[in-house]
């Protein structure tokens, strides 16, 4: 029998340090730099020996005019997925739920169902026939994914509905590079010859890699702003990058690194790591196409690539991407980029949903895209032109 309790910060960190594959966003510090929409919780759960078998970063957010709420745990929780009591200890998260007036709560657990890897998706990316990552036959299959997901439907919970625009949303195929035991001339054997070419370009055209800090937020909101506009995606807003850097740029026991690609001097390109444990997983990810020819992207990334392997990092995170290995669709030129800097593919179990109270959840869940696009939209009439000037 498991309990939900309230921990502290220094009780959660103690978990979180053994623990291998923790996301930032389930750190208390990313918990407090999203407190602006989001009202976070440090959880812990609890057997009947008082020992912590697992925590969780919950977030809050509470329908305006009464005291019901809904809760998100990002990128989590922090359970250990092959435990065979994992259906005891999601009970005793709905009940904590009830407890607390939250009518309906969202999971992102970090467990996939299965593999492709980066051989296998270049050879879909050169095959007319196949048009999705999901139509290959994958590479592996991962049985805790599988079990996990016949879990959750046989105790209540569903998957939750497409969502883009909300910061609840979750990317169901991502890009993971493999570094543990690997020096940087394996990762770099591991690259097709025009990804080190790349590389190589960058460096004789005289881009320069050099360590971001809170002086450089301007140029970082300049070059992410052109980014999702070109990209068609939601752009936060400059308070939010404030709050990243106040809270991982600043203290934060794991490790945060933002490299900037400076080329005479102008910033062109930027990419964010956080690490806890042997995860380094990508936080932001910008650059500009005014010299696409200087392939800065690529100099930042390996750069990045450098800076896991000096921390030790099993693995990176690239983030993730569409469903496509379609050559005509704009989005296969992320899933090429990434395969071909020599990531495997993984399609997540996505996102899941425990409706505690079915009516007000079904209501929520319909007005909470509606809620987070017209947050959007504010942020793009209060900055129409995509900067800021210096502060």
């Amino acid at each position: 029998m498991y309990t939900v309790e309230v921990i502290s910060k220094d009780e959660y960190w103690w978990f979180l340090r053994k623990h291998p594959e923790a996301s930032y966003q389930q750190t208390p510090e990313w918990g407090d730099a999203r407190r602006g929409q989001w009202e976070p919780e440090l959880i812990g759960w609890f057997d009947q020996q008082s020992r912590v078998h697992a925590v969780a970063v919950l977030r809050y957010r509470r329908v305006p005019g009464t005291s019901r709420s809904f809760a998100f745990i990002p990128q989590g929780p922090l359970l250990d997925w092959n435990d065979p009591h994992v259906a005891e200890q999601l009970a005793a998260l709905g009940h904590y739920l009830r407890s607390r007036g939250v009518f309906g709560v969202r999971i992102t657990p970090v467990v996939s169902l299965r593999k492709w890897d980066a051989a296998t998706v270049k050879a879909g990316l050169a095959d007319p026939v196949v048009s999705r990552i999901s139509d290959m036959t994958p590479t592996e299959i991962n049985p805790i994914g599988t079990r996990l997901v016949s879990t959750l439907r046989a105790a209540g919970w569903r998957e939750a509905p497409e969502d883009e625009q909300s910061d609840a949303s979750h990317p169901r195929f991502n890009f993971w590079l493999h570094l543990q035991g690997r020096s940087e001339e394996a990762v770099l054997a591991g690259m097709t010859k025009a990804w080190r070419k790349s590389i190589r370009r960058a460096d004789r055209l005289g881009v320069k890699l050099v360590p971001g800090s809170g002086q450089d937020l301007d140029d970082v909101y300049r070059l992410y702003t052109e980014t999702a506009r070109r990209n068609a995606f939601a752009a936060q807003s400059y308070s939010y990058f404030e709050a990243m850097w106040d809270t991982l740029g600043n203290g934060f026991p794991g490790r945060f690194n933002m490299h900037i690609a400076q080329h005479e001097g102008s910033a062109v390109a930027v990419l964010a790591t956080a690490q806890v444990g042997g995860r380094a997983e990508g936080v932001l990810s910008a650059m500009s196409m005014e010299r696409p020819d200087l392939k800065p992207s690529n100099a930042a990334y390996w750069s990045i690539i450098q800076q896991a392997i000096g921390d030790k990092a099993d693995l990176l995170d690239l983030g993730g991407v569409d469903d496509t290995v379609d050559d005509q669709d704009p989005a296969a030129g992320l899933v090429r980029f990434k395969a071909d800097m020599g990531a495997d593919a993984y399609e997540y179990i996505g996102a899941w949903d425990l409706p505690l109270q079915p009516w007000l959840y079904a209501a929520f869940t319909r007005v909470l895209p509606l809620y987070a696009a017209l947050g959007t939209q504010l942020r793009q009439d209060k900055h129409p032109d995509h900067s800021l000037a210096a502060r």
